[in-house]
């Protein structure tokens, strides 16, 4: 490996204060990459740094599966270049009891069925912690630091049970909407598309009123796998949007007593039961893109609206 560089690197609290400490900085290959030391000391980040590096240059031995999935991801701190790297390291934290000290050699189908018994999640928590698994053994292939990947089963996609509302239907839902931060949600959820957490979480910021338009990636966060579209407020929103704006106390859109709402699930259920009609958070954003689909909306456009890469998944 190259020689290394002590720098500095600030990072942003969540109160939108500032510090830094030093870190260590090296390139792999075209890559520049960084690691934190974390202290603000010349001499205490001089020693960590050769401790670090000591470390970071000797060979790594990939025995087991714990070992292998710890350089695909690489140290924590470090961009490691891997898509959805917040992600992965959540679901190997989850995962790591039961793969880690595995030998690849020793694993066989049987080893991936038993996982979900293990686990005891929902299917998709299930394949999306294999599929980590499985994609860092076949890189450990590609790498030359693994002959052969042993065979990863992931566990059937489940049906949709989402579902979703026909315009009756919604408007008969949000005629039991007594709080009106559940019947905003419903009703900007049906005309964007939003998911629930991007809903929630979206502030008057991000509204431009002039141009019509709800940015629903707020500034600062980096897209992934769950991508974020700006979209168009149409003529049922936009009014509603302007009301509420005038009686907000709060930064966020979706507010309640004040603050920001944290779940709607309890209001959302509220409403449905004083309506009759069975409906959950997700199932308005389903709506959105069937009723884009009943209006003959291009494919593309509905994948663009709803923030999918993959065309296939809005089909």
């Amino acid at each position: 490996m190259a020689d290394y560089t002590i720098g500095k690197l600030t990072r942003t609290r969540a109160n939108g204060s500032k510090h830094w400490a030093y870190c260590i900085i090296w390139w792999d290959g075209s890559r520049r990459k960084r690691i934190s030391l974390k202290t603000a000391d010349r001499v205490s980040a001089e020693a960590e740094a050769r401790r670090l590096w000591e470390r970071l240059a000797k060979p790594q031995e990939l025995n087991t599966v714990g070992d292998i999935i710890d350089a695909y991801l690489g140290p924590l701190g470090s961009p490691s270049g891997v898509p959805d790297d917040k992600r992965k390291r959540e679901a190997w934290r989850a995962a790591k009891g039961y793969w880690a000290d595995l030998n690849p050699r020793v694993i066989d189908e049987q080893v991936s069925l038993a996982y979900p018994v293990w686990r005891k999640r929902a299917v998709n928590t299930h394949r999306s912690e294999l599929s980590l698994v499985r994609t860092a053994l076949n890189w450990a292939v590609r790498q030359n630091k693994l002959e052969k990947a042993p065979k990863i089963t992931l566990p059937p996609q489940p049906e949709t049970s989402a579902g979703h509302l026909t315009k009756v239907q919604f408007r008969k839902f949000l005629n039991g909407c007594a709080a009106p931060h559940v019947k905003l949600f419903a009703m900007l959820a049906v005309t964007t598309g939003g998911r629930k957490s991007a809903i929630l979480e979206a502030k008057w910021s991000q509204v431009d009123f002039d141009r019509a338009l709800l940015q629903l990636n707020p500034e600062g966060r980096t897209q992934n796998s769950k991508f974020r579209a700006t979209v168009p407020l149409n003529g049922v929103i936009l009014p509603a949007l302007k009301e509420a704006r005038k009686e907000a106390s709060s930064p966020y859109i979706i507010e309640h007593r004040g603050a920001r709402l944290l779940d709607i699930k309890k209001g959302i259920l509220a409403a449905a039961r004083r309506s009759g009609v069975r409906a959950h958070p997700h199932m308005f954003r389903h709506s959105a893109a069937v009723w884009m689909a009943e209006d003959r909306v291009p494919m593309s456009e509905i994948a663009a609206y709803l923030g999918h890469r993959d065309i296939n998944v809005t089909t």
